[in-house]
């Protein structure tokens, strides 16, 4: 259930704060006083994308705060959610859950669950028949869900396979003259054998091989420094006898010595070092040009099919795998066909299961329809789910059929395509029904309409407040209304209004009680307060009242 809803700098809203209960919740005022800006609030929780045009003007930045309350199976009180969103006129979006920063993402896959808000594009929605499966989908989730992973599954791996099979014969399909070429190719640069960092490793050497003699000179000094006559080591003995001396008559001396020795042993391990490098130089002018040569190849072979060597050597494990598979082509194409042809009938098979699966849900979710467009006044309309099998390159990833819901108006016409045969208040009351019929069959806790009503009204309207008031019994239902037979049943009601202070123009959300509801009521049914327009509200409410029962 949503709580507390905090709105701060978001189009006309200042600072709204907004306390939500159980029930059913409306929401009402004058076309344009702002109640799709709570709408849109509400969406931005949900995660959808921000725009800094929707921060108040001479505002830096927007923010939208939100408390969840949510009963977790394994607790018998409800854990809060907080939630909150700021959006910056940089474009910069800053999302806190439970107090951890957190992104947009994950108020998608959180609060997305949570709430289903219908507003007009779902009208276009339900007159898409490509969303019509989703629907059914989502009624006969329990049915359906392990039939959908499995031809989810199976579509992905047969996918792969195909595509597998199609880059293998594309393959084939290349020129002789290209293969003989690579054979070409590849002979020369296995005739040189490159590998990896050779040409780097030549180029740090040749130094060294090109000065020896001069390297040989300057280790010699080096030696020298280290174990010659008045070399360094010697000079360290000499200071180990004096400091040995010393330390008779004064044991203050003991860590001079014993450093003065880590520094000998140091020094002692630099000259073996020095020696082992002095005997390993090479001399021998075949070696030098032995290096040089393997380069000039090198380079020449990186120009040629590089242009480096470490490209010389991924063309030549492509070259391989090319002529590899034109030399043993029959097995693979087998291979990949059988793969190809395997994977298909294994999709074939969860697509007719998922297919069977529909068909029987169906029957009983147009039985639920049905019912659910009754109780709106919608007569003795009649609804019917077509299933057209697709060709198989037409399969997408919800099934090899198009699902379309089809509607009659009365039982002697012919059920044919909401969008061709329905009105829109017709679509409006179809849409309610839909989603009392989903609402009662999923997870989601909360129910957000706007507009709901649209194109409707009189004992219509009655039928859709008593269809919202129902649908409260087991969800939070929040509904922006302009129909006063809807807000009639409402448990809680908050009036939306502009305020004029001098030239700023401001949006307030107010709650209403009893008398303050009466008059919004029947400011709603003929623009006045008149003593009618009062006695016409209070008749309103009546009716809702004793139409149902009251929240407990």
């Amino acid at each position: 259930m949503l709580r507390d809803l905090h709105i701060q700098n978001l189009a006309l809203i200042d600072d709204v704060w907004l306390e939500f209960g159980p029930g059913l919740t409306v929401l009402t005022g004058e076309t344009g006083a702002g109640k799709t800006v709570l709408l849109s609030a509400l969406e931005l929780i949900m995660g959808s994308r921000g725009d800094s045009g929707q921060i108040a003007a001479g505002a830096d930045k927007a923010k939208v705060e939100a408390i969840f309350e949510i009963r977790m199976k394994s607790s018998l009180s409800p854990e809060e959610l907080t939630i909150s969103r700021t959006m910056g006129a940089n474009g910069r979006t800053r999302v806190l859950l439970q107090g951890d920063l957190s992104s947009v993402s994950a108020l998608q896959k959180q609060i997305g669950i949570l709430i289903d808000l219908h507003g007009q594009h779902d009208h276009q929605a339900l007159l898409s028949s490509s969303r019509h499966v989703e629907y059914l989908d989502r009624w006969a989730n329990t049915d359906i869900a392990p039939l959908m992973k499995a031809y989810t599954v199976a579509r992905r791996e047969w996918q792969q396979a195909q595509r597998e099979l199609k880059e293998l014969e594309d393959m084939l399909a290349r020129s002789l003259e290209e293969r003989d070429a690579g054979r070409i190719a590849l002979a020369e640069i296995e005739s040189v054998n490159p590998q990896q960092g050779e040409d780097d490793e030549l180029r740090e050497r040749l130094p060294a091989l090109q000065n020896s003699e001069r390297i040989t000179e300057l280790m010699n000094q080096a030696q020298d420094l280290l174990r010659g006559e008045k070399a360094v080591l010697e000079q360290l003995y000499d200071l180990d006898t004096i400091l040995e001396q010393v330390g008779a008559f004064d044991q203050a001396t003991h860590e001079l010595r014993q450093a003065a020795n880590e520094a000998r042993q140091m020094l002692d391990g630099i000259a073996d070092a020095v020696s082992e490098y002095a005997a390993g130089i090479q001399h021998d002018s075949r070696v030098l040009e032995q290096a040089f040569d393997r380069l000039s190849i090198l380079e020449s072979l990186a120009k040629r099919y590089g242009p480096t060597l470490g490209a010389v050597i991924e063309r030549r494990e492509r070259l391989t795998s090319l002529i590899d598979v034109a030399e043993n082509s029959d097995e693979r194409l087998f291979n990949a066909r059988d793969a190809e042809k395997t994977t298909r009938v294994t999709l074939m098979d969860a697509a007719r299961n998922l297919a069977e699966k529909r068909k029987v849900a169906a029957k009983v979710f147009i039985e639920r329809l049905s019912d659910a467009a009754k109780d709106l006044e919608l007569g003795k309309v009649r609804f019917d789910i077509d299933f057209a099998e697709l060709p198989f390159e037409q399969w997408t990833a919800n099934g090899s059929e198009k699902v379309e819901i089809l509607y009659a108006p009365a039982p002697t016409v012919p059920a044919r395509p909401l969008v061709k045969i329905a009105s829109g208040g017709e679509i409006s009351r179809v849409m309610l029904a839909l989603k009392s019929v989903l609402g009662g069959a999923d997870n989601t806790n909360i129910l957000i309409f706007d507009e709901v009503d649209a194109g409707i009204g009189g004992a219509t309207g009655l039928a859709i407040g008593a269809k919202l008031k129902s649908l409260a019994e087991t969800h939070q239902v929040i509904v922006v209304t302009h129909l006063a037979q809807v807000a009639a049943y409402a448990d809680a009601h908050f009036k939306v209004s502009k305020n004029f202070a001098g030239d700023k123009v401001n949006t307030v959300v107010s709650p209403l009680g009893e008398d303050d509801r009466v008059i919004e009521l029947a400011r709603m049914l003929s623009g006045s307060d008149s003593e009618t327009a009062i006695s016409h509200a209070e008749e309103l409410i009546q009716i809702a009242q004793s139409a149902t029962a009251p929240m407990k």
